[in-house]
């Protein structure tokens, strides 16, 4: 719109126009900042109904809440809080054999399988390594640790607050460090080999490689990813729990290769080799569901009831699933059969 000025007055106006447009254009910016600060990352679990009721299988019980479940071959090792431990368990169908258990330091992060076999937990000053048949041992000296990994050749890789993926040999002692994140929160070894790294107060995932200075190439997953896990070859599958899609990567280098609505509030996620699925926990349901990723578009097979706060999953080679329960509901056990999809 034309300003009403007198004409040796037109260059103020003119400035003073472009200050206000400016000033609009900041507080739009402004605006946008936070909006994105408020909808995308720092994804957590949804709230999830009182009400559950787990269909078919077996629920048992747990020491406290269930934060993570790692399958090692027909094995499974439920992490749980009361007190902190490991709980390292036979699964023979949806029949849960207790065989050993590990305690933790108070402030153990999430345990994680190794590309070895072992499980590795993260903690303040290091990294607790745990076989499956219940022997552990500590890698200390190694300040905070976020995250931990070990590569195909042997050598651990731990991650910091700060964005940093640590190279360090198997005893722990540091070779190199790549930047470039803002956190490292999960670091993942596909079998082929390729490292990726997660970040979840940015929602970001990049590829790392080892050789290299800097993370990358970086990613923005979705508006909220919650948990990652190694899926087939050289492929993750990370859920956008702030999004409600389910995401499917690529690896070396990191690319989307699908991306597509799921249940509501996804959190844990899961590879089933025996019947080539993707199995998602949804926290706003208190439901757990099966997709088939095989058309490129990720078709639901099946959805089942399970205990309330899903909040870790796993799934043992002989394809039993494992669904475990933050709210001090248990384990829930099934062998779910999948519907044959309609042509």
């Amino acid at each position: 719109m034309p300003l009403r000025v007198h004409r040796r007055s037109a260059v103020p106006a003119a400035l003073l126009a472009l200050a206000v447009a400016l000033t609009g254009c900041a507080s739009t910016n402004s605006q946008l900042e936070d909006y994105t600060q408020i909808e995308q990352g720092n994804a957590r679990p949804a709230e999830s109904p009182q009400v559950s009721d787990p269909e078919g299988g077996e629920v048992v019980p747990a020491p406290g809440s269930v934060s993570s479940l790692v399958a090692l071959g027909d094995r499974v090792v439920a992490q749980v809080d009361g007190p902190p431990g490991l709980e390292i368990a036979r699964v023979e169908g949806t029949r849960w054999i207790p065989e050993s258990s590990v305690e933790l330091p108070v402030d153990a992060g999430t345990a994680t399988a190794g590309h070895d076999g072992t499980v590795l937990v993260p903690y303040g000053d290091g990294v607790v390594v745990v076989t499956p048949a219940g022997d552990s041992r500590e890698i200390s000296g190694l300040g905070p640790v976020t995250a931990a990994a070990v590569t195909a050749d042997g050598r651990l890789l731990t991650g910091t607050s700060d964005g940093e993926v640590v190279i360090r040999e198997a005893d722990g002692t540091e070779q190199r460090r790549i930047g470039g994140l803002t956190s490292v929160d999960r670091i993942a070894v596909a079998r082929d080999g390729s490292v990726t790294a997660f970040s979840r107060p940015d929602t970001v995932i990049a590829s790392i490689d080892l050789d290299e200075d800097g993370a990358g190439p970086l990613l923005r997953a979705g508006k909220g990813a919650g948990k990652m896990d190694e899926y087939g070859e050289r492929s993750v599958v990370a859920s956008d729990t702030v999004g409600d899609t389910l995401l499917v990567y690529s690896t070396s280098p990191i690319r989307l290769h699908q991306q597509f609505p799921v249940a509501a509030a996804p959190w844990a996620v899961a590879g089933d080799p025996t019947r080539d699925v993707v199995w998602v926990t949804s926290t706003g349901t208190n439901t757990v569901q099966a997709y088939d990723l095989g058309d490129g578009a990720g078709v639901r097979r099946v959805e089942i009831a399970t205990v309330r706060q899903p909040d870790s999953l796993a799934v043992t080679d002989s394809g039993t699933v494992v669904v475990g329960s933050s709210d001090g509901a248990g384990l829930h056990l099934m062998r779910p059969a999948l519907p044959v999809p309609s042509s």
